[in-house]
């Protein structure tokens, strides 16, 4: 079974989880809720994002008390009642938030300090809209042959691509392969999360194949990626493997090198999720030719210098361990990593687990709050101690376009509504952070696959996960 022809759970789809209170109490509540708080106590009214143009804030809905929920897996015979708030909430009174509120409209200011606040200020709303800068490409030097001034193609609609989970400390992305409409690529992107450009860039060395389900981390000036279906095109046969080589691309001089490793190995596989917990390069699932997976491997960028060698992670004595899983999502907190979701084509999946690397013990989060919906093919990054998940494919097989966070000092999930021009439902595509900000590329599903409605392909969405009022 390739990653284009995953099977769909027929179970019954879960109810519709809505905002679990508003918008900027909730984006409050998360970056500033001391962890002796009591869990249960009501958040104070807030003003909401309640528009969905960029216009200024409108009504507010009254905030809900958030409850405890079960987590469940869809489709699962065990599957418990799944509580949701009350998907419609009355409004209340007009906003307060007006932009005057800012301080730049105050009659005891000067002109020049009115222009400087109004630069200042941030959108009014957590997502935006955003135009790709799109930069002629980058080439290997040649002797005689003049570069290129004419811009980079969009590097969208894209599909299934790899997206390394944090920008380096300049603010560089890079985004490799993918579907691009029909066909499966491996080229590579220069994303920056500066100015919004996105640059082709040529690179040399032994180039991965062209691929999609794989997945990448950045490590200094190194570029890692690994796994992905490699049997797309036509001259795939039946009993060909999928490429299990460990892919390096020196970001200086933008060359790549597959590594020689000894001793046993991960098989090439899809869908898998990878993560850094210091030197070492952790994976976790996916599936291949209809088998889905449960193991952890790790492989020790140190090791290069010697032999280099992947190593299965065993767990300890004891300990429990997730399900055999496809579409998940990982990131690394402290030296612990964090997985939430997946499927394995018969239940979806809403867990969240967590791996202790330095006890290699496995633990499953009892998480409190609006515990999104089960899911797989999301994406994920991170913002301090909290995790962002967008989007995804639910049990019924449709598109996702819900926003949730999971703090993880409290261990408590929050979901958002109405929080400006946030991303249509989609699947198959990839986050990654840079300060506050966390960046939505690709994906389709939803409106995005409306002929005639298609999205446009230089836009990219920014949620910034500082609050506002």
């Amino acid at each position: 079974m390739s990653f284009f022809s995953r099977k769909k759970s027929h179970a019954q789809a879960p109810s519709n989880v809505n905002v679990a209170q508003t918008p900027s109490a909730a984006l409050a509540q998360i970056h500033h809720q001391q962890v002796h708080q009591q869990p249960q106590k009501q958040l104070a009214r807030e003003p909401s994002y309640d528009s969905p143009s960029m216009g200024p804030p409108g009504t507010q809905p009254n905030p809900i008390q958030a409850t405890q929920q079960r987590q469940i897996r869809g489709g699962s015979p065990n599957t418990g009642a799944n509580t949701t708030p009350n998907p419609n909430p009355p409004s209340s009174q007009q906003s307060p938030n007006q932009p005057q509120q800012q301080g730049p409209q105050q009659n005891s200011q000067q002109p020049q300090q009115q222009t400087q606040q109004q630069s200042q200020q941030r959108p009014a709303y957590p997502w935006t809209q955003r135009r790709l800068v799109l930069p002629p490409p980058v080439t290997l030097p040649k002797p005689g042959i003049a570069p290129p001034t004419s811009p980079s193609p969009s590097p969208f609609p894209r599909y299934g691509h790899a997206l390394p989970a944090n920008a380096t400390a300049t603010g560089e992305l890079f985004l490799f392969g993918g579907l691009v409409r029909e066909a499966v690529r491996n080229d590579l992107y220069l994303f920056s999360t500066r100015d919004l450009s996105a640059t082709l860039l040529q690179t040399a060395g032994e180039v991965p194949s062209p691929r999609v389900g794989h997945a990448s981390a950045l490590v200094g000036s190194v570029l890692i990626v690994w796994g992905g279906d490699t049997k797309t095109n036509s001259k795939a046969k039946p009993g060909d493997k999928q490429d299990d080589g460990l892919y390096l691309l020196n970001l200086v001089s933008r060359e790549w090198t597959r590594v020689s490793v000894y001793g046993p190995a991960p098989v090439g596989r899809y869908g898998h999720a990878v993560t850094m917990v210091g030197s070492k390069f952790y994976m976790f699932g996916g599936q291949v030719d209809g088998e889905f997976l449960n193991d952890l491997w790790a492989f020790d960028l140190n090791s290069l210098r010697t032999k280099a060698t992947w190593e299965l992670v065993e767990p300890a004595e004891g300990s429990p361990k997730p399900a055999q899983r496809t579409g998940h999502i990982c990131v690394t907190y402290n030296e612990k990593i964090i997985l939430f979701g997946g499927t394995d084509c018969q239940y979806h999946y809403n867990d969240t687990w967590v791996f202790d690397t330095t006890t290699r013990m496995w633990s499953e989060l009892n998480c409190i709050g609006f515990i999104p919906s089960p899911r797989e093919g999301h994406a994920a990054a991170m913002v301090d101690d909290v995790i962002y998940v967008f989007g995804g494919r639910g049990v019924d097989g449709k598109d996702l376009g819900d926003l949730g966070a999971f703090k993880l000092s409290n261990q408590r999930w929050y979901m958002f509504q109405k929080m400006g021009p946030a991303p249509s439902a989609r699947s198959g595509h990839a986050m990654a952070s840079m300060g506050s900000r966390v960046f939505v590329l690709g994906g389709l599903g939803g409106e995005s696959l409306n002929p005639a409605k298609p999205e446009d392909p230089t836009l990219v969405h920014v949620l910034d996960t500082i609050p506002r009022f």
